[in-house]
Parts: structure tokens; sequence; C-alpha cells
């Protein structure tokens, strides 16, 4: 199995991360695609990266929400905290593409990148969504350039993240929608435009995912944790060794085998991401 999508640099794996990776080899895992957010976890993906030669993979990218600042709100006179999320701004890509120079060889694919338009979150801003496209367009043409496939993050922004990579003309195969939460016609939009969609473990829980990805053909699907999130159960930490229950989920709803789900999956993942 392949995890096409998890983020290893999270604190949350900081005291565990040599076993979180060994449980993941021994339960079927054979690569692991880690995906950094934020510009501070650049050298760290490449250490482990080079620390775990020829089984984690990194990306590079930036995530569209850069920060998360609680702000007090007031709701029928009593105070609640909310999240107040901050755009990725051109500020947080100045780096990037000298990174990208200097560690092209440790570097698979470009990501995590893409929209977010969780404006009840978040309290976005239209500057907000804007610079987010700005940023993301970016990182299309970085990817383009060094001939890297995306791994694109589109929560509550399918259509428009779908429309901007076809807008860019990127090419089928170059693009892994991951944690996909579109419908069915933004399924059939970038279906039709040749792109790739992951499945973490917390698909298991919706009956609504399962209509969409019941449409999306098999050469189309992918594996991914996006562990520490998105887990089999909802609020507990995940991992990469939970990757099977995607594996499951799918061979339930496409009525096949895990083995063959396996098997197609990580076809598909070697074609998108041409692993050496």
């Amino acid at each position: 199995m392949i995890d096409v999508h998890c983020h290893l640099v999270d604190n949350k794996f900081k005291e565990d991360l040599d076993d979180v990776i060994s449980h993941a080899q021994s339960s079927g895992v054979v690569k692991l695609i880690n995906v950094p957010e934020f510009e501070s976890q650049f050298e760290n993906s490449i250490e482990i990266t080079k620390k775990w030669r020829g089984v984690v993979y990194t990306g590079i990218g930036i995530h569209p929400i850069q920060v998360k600042v609680p702000i007090q709100v007031y709701q029928s006179d009593r105070l609640f905290f909310q999240k107040r999320g901050k755009s990725a701004q051109t500020k947080h890509i100045s780096k990037m593409e000298q990174f990208f120079v200097d560690h092209e060889r440790d570097i698979i694919c470009v990501g995590e990148c893409g929209l977010d338009h969780t404006t009840t979150q978040f309290k976005l801003t239209e500057a907000d969504l804007e610079e987010q496209e700005r940023v993301f367009k970016w990182q299309i043409d970085l990817a383009k350039n060094f001939e890297k496939p995306l791994n694109v993050h589109s929560r509550s922004a399918a259509r428009r993240t779908i429309e901007v990579l076809t807008e860019c003309h990127v090419a089928p195969d170059q693009v892994v929608l991951h944690a996909f939460d579109g419908g069915l016609e933004d399924a059939k939009m970038g279906s039709e435009a040749g792109y790739l969609f992951s499945v973490p473990p917390s698909f298991a829980r919706s009956e609504k995912v399962a209509e969409v990805f019941k449409s999306i053909p098999m050469n189309q699907i992918l594996l991914e944790t996006d562990s520490p999130a998105l887990g089999p159960e909802k609020g507990v930490k995940n991992v990469p060794s939970n990757l099977r229950i995607s594996a499951e989920w799918i061979s339930r709803i496409k009525d096949l085998t895990v083995e063959d789900v396996v098997s197609v999956t990580s076809a598909n993942a070697n074609r998108v991401f041409r692993f050496s």
C-alpha cells in the first residue's frame, strides 16, 4: 500500500515518528508521501526523507491556511472562541523556489497546496480568498516548471480548485485531490480532467462521500491517511498504519477485493509520482 498524503512533520509525531513509520511498514505500507504545510517544516521534511530513503518521500508546499488565531465571538451574550484563519500570502512562498533548486532530487511533488473556502470556520475575507488563488497558481507554475505532480487541498472549494487547475492547463495524472469533499458534478469535472482522488480512513464514516467515490473510476483513486488527521475515529490521532481502512472502504463501495484495491491504487500512485 502507498500512503500518498500524510503529515509526518506534525508535532503529534514528534516523540514517536520512527515507531510510527516502522509500524506502518509492518502493516503493509511500503511508501509514504509526507506533505508539509508551512515553510518552517521544509528542512525537517527533507531530513526525514533522507533518513527513510525509499520509504518516505516528501512534497514541498504551502497550505492555503497559514495561521489559525483564536478570536472572541459573542453569540446571545455568551463569549466563544473561534479560529480566525489567515490565508497563505506571497511572503510565505518567497523561499520556496530556491529550496526546490537546492533539494529537487529529494522532492517528489508540490504540496500540500490548494484552496480552502471554509469561511464559516476561519472567517476568511474575499481578499484572503484572492490571495489564496495567487499563491496556489504560483505553486502550480512551480510544479510545471519542475515537472512535479501537485498534492492538492480543496476543502469547501472543490469546484473552484478544479477550475483553477484546468485554467492553468495542468495535465492529466499531475493532480491528486486529497480528501476530496466535493459533490458528484465536481468529481465528474475532476475525473474528466484526468485528476486523481485520494481516500483517507475518515471517509468510512460518510455515506455521502461513498456516493461520490462510486462514480470515480478505479484508475483515478489513491490511498492516503492525512495522518495525524482524518482517522477512523473523530478526534483520535490517526497513523499511517490505518491505511488499510481506506483500502477496505473502497473494496466495499466498489465490490472489489482488498488485494485488487491495493494493487490498482499502488499502480496509480506509481504512475503519478514515478517513484525512483
